[in-house]
């Protein structure tokens, strides 16, 4: 997918708005003012984060190398 197919696919979702509240490379995607998804549009690090379950984030990397987890959306507290 390109930049535009990813954007026009995230917009299709009932409530999604977009924006840039970090930088203009951070292109952000929310529903109901929470952040699911970030589009890295710098061209050193181009890619894109999403939020989901943690375990099936777990099954993604497991069947796909070139799924890695994103430090900045990482949750998981460790007591």
């Amino acid at each position: 997918m390109n930049i535009e197919e990813i954007r026009e696919y995230c917009l299709a979702k009932i409530g999604v708005t977009e924006g840039f509240p970090f930088n203009n490379t951070a292109f952000v995607f929310k529903v109901a003012r929470k952040m699911f998804g970030l589009l890295d549009l710098s061209g050193e690090s181009r890619g894109i984060s999403l939020k989901c379950d943690p375990e099936l984030a777990v099954e993604l990397r497991e069947q796909h190398p070139e799924v890695t987890p994103a430090w900045h959306f990482n949750k998981i507290i460790i007591l």
